[in-house]
């Protein structure tokens, strides 16, 4: 500090000032200091007060010489990044870009065509890269380009400090057996008549989407319970608590449970407390059941069911789901149960969580741009598609005339698989898959859709659980359509005229119609009443994408009839995202950039 300084009694400060900005500690050791560095900072950005910034060269002098190499690697990988743009941006002006009739070339989502120079490039690039966000405490989060933008010189890294799991987060999985006693975790129950509630909702929605257990053998189980708590193991509670942390976030706004039990001020705040103390205790269960090293068939159930909890809670998951992935290793799932001494309820229990977590992977997988991570095939077979009780019966045989328990998971499981094959035909360099192939594959799982739900002229109607889980697959089929007719659909809009392209417009336009009206179906029949929680997540998020295509194909109408018709399911569709705006996040960010492209 200066003599000049020190007599106008100002006392400068010891940090930088990119620390400073951002409120985080600053080791103060140097320019670059340790904490820019760990922020990928170089030393023209470590600014310190009274001291003259540092060009470029100079910063590389001023360096360390085992940082000279890190800030060499950031400015060329920069500049590889600022060329990779200046291409694409000349690609989308240049009026003799040009298609493939295929289309499935590579990056068709987001520009026309590439040149030799732009694919040589793309190989340079790390292949799958995103970014690394360092919080103040020290933790590290990997965010995959396909969630967040590359982060260019200049540009601040996005503010997800509110997604940080807290101490008040409610997955803690001790490595050491807690001394919490089997009193004081059944003291976490609601009252009876609240857990029965519970229970059967869990059994009415939610089990025939994610049907991980045998109902039949939870209920006696239950029952059990209710006549002696301590007839059942502390795994068996674990997965009482994942399932109530489930059932809760299909209650009503209006429901007495919610005032009764829950201490916040709104039914949806009330959900999230509930849901999260439900989910807490489940992890305190396994914990002094010693999970780590004690494995049985209901504390792979609870785990799984934890994670399908937080997902649709839209809370991370990949930690917990890869230890409940070892669990079922380590318990022998990836062998098909077929090979042991077992009766069928445990081999079909065996398989159902087997495929309760390659679904739950697949989706992960690909929300994370990790196409290829997927667990690897093995030899278990996939679950029967019969009831429970026909399974406790051992009377089935032959093809079953309605939708059963497991209808919905196995043809999900499917539409995962299609789902793989669409991402990889849109993001990958060599695609093993045409537009073609995949529609039919597409079609192929509608078709089986309508197969399982839709029985033959004088059987009973299907009731309206199973009527919600063909919307919700209808919602995926839709979904993965507009994904699929994108790239032609750009290329319509930007004046490629052809019969591909316009095909893949009318169609976009069907799905995206399609998918707001099931939308609407599940916001406003009472028969849906306790699938808000599907619409307030999964459901607005491709409704969104379905409005936003919408939207796009206003600006070249083929009628006025058809704009006036699209405008008004636009409308409507605003309407419902405003209503969900109380219990979705999403909502509530999704309607203000909705007024703004209408």
């Amino acid at each position: 500090m200066t003599t000049s300084n020190r007599s106008t009694g100002k006392r400068l400060p010891i940090s930088c000032q990119a620390c400073r900005t951002r409120k985080i500690r600053c080791s103060r050791d140097g320019r670059p200091c340790q904490t820019c560095v760990r922020r990928g900072l170089g030393a023209e950005d470590c600014i310190y007060l009274g001291q003259p910034r540092l060009a470029s060269q100079q910063a590389m002098t001023a360096a360390p010489p085992d940082q000279n190499e890190m800030l060499a690697r950031i400015n060329n990988l920069e500049e590889l990044l600022h060329e990779q743009v200046h291409i694409q941006s000349n690609d989308v002006m240049s009026p003799q870009t040009q298609r493939s009739p295929s289309g499935t070339e590579s990056g068709a989502e987001f520009e026309p065509a590439f040149d030799v120079r732009s694919r040589e490039l793309r190989s340079r690039l790390p292949s799958g890269a995103g970014s690394l966000q360092t919080f103040n405490a020290g933790y590290v989060r990997y965010l995959p380009w396909v969630n967040s933008p590359p982060i260019f010189r200049g540009q601040s890294a996005p503010n997800i400090e509110t997604e940080i799991p807290d101490e008040s987060d409610d997955l803690q999985l001790p490595f050491a057996k807690n001394h919490v006693s089997r009193d004081e975790l059944l003291a976490i129950l609601p009252p009876r008549r609240y857990c029965d509630a519970l229970k059967e909702i869990y059994l009415r929605v939610f089990s025939p989407l994610f049907h991980v257990l045998h109902d039949l053998t939870f209920e006696t189980e239950y029952q059990q319970f209710c006549h002696d708590a301590n007839s059942v193991t502390t795994a068996w509670i674990a997965l009482l608590f994942a399932i109530l942390s489930i059932a809760v976030t299909a209650l009503e706004d209006d429901e007495i449970l919610l005032s009764d039990i829950g201490r916040e001020k709104t039914a949806s705040r009330n959900i999230k407390a509930l849901s999260a103390r439900y989910r807490s205790a489940s992890l305190r269960c396994l914990a002094a059941d010693n999970v780590l090293s004690r494995h049985s068939i209901h504390s792979l159930q609870c785990l799984i069911l934890v994670n399908y909890a937080r997902v649709h809670r839209g809370l991370p998951i990949w930690t917990l789901l890869g230890f409940s992935h070892h669990v079922a290793i380590s318990m022998g799932c990836h062998v098909d149960p077929s090979r042991f001494d077992l009766g069928l309820i445990e081999q079909e229990e065996r398989r159902r969580a087997w495929m309760g977590l390659t679904s739950l992977f697949t989706v992960q997988s690909i929300a994370s741009g990790c196409l290829h991570n997927t667990i690897t095939p093995n030899d278990v077979k996939p679950p029967l598609d019969i009831n429970d009780v026909d399974l406790l019966t051992g009377s089935f045989s032959g093809q079953p005339t309605h939708p059963t328990h497991m209808t919905y998971l196995l043809l999900e499981s499917h539409l995962n698989r299609v789902l793989m094959m669409v991402c990889d035909a849109l993001f990958n360099t060599s695609p093993r898959f045409g537009p073609y192939q995949l529609e039919t594959q597409i079609q192929s799982v509608r078709e089986m859709c309508d197969q399982r739900y839709k029985p033959s002229s004088g059987l009973e109607p299907i009731s309206p659980p199973h009527q919600a889980n063909l919307n919700i697959l209808y919602s995926n089929i839709h979904h993965l359509l507009l994904l699929l007719f994108r790239p032609s659909l750009c290329a319509y809009l930007q004046g490629e005229f052809t019969p591909e392209t316009y095909a893949a417009r009318t169609k976009s336009v069907s799905s995206a119609r399609a998918s707001l009206a099931i939308y609407q179906a599940l916001h406003e029949s009472p028969a849906y009443a306790s699938y808000k929680w599907y619409n307030s997540n999964l459901g607005s998020f491709h409704a969104f994408h379905a409005a936003v295509v919408l939207s796009v194909t206003l600006m070249s109408p083929e009628t006025q009839f058809e704009f006036d018709e699209s405008k008004a399911i636009l409308w409507d569709a605003l309407e419902t995202f405003a209503a969900l705006s109380n219990r979705s996040n999403f909502c509530s960010k999704a309607v203000p950039v909705l007024r703004q492209i209408m």
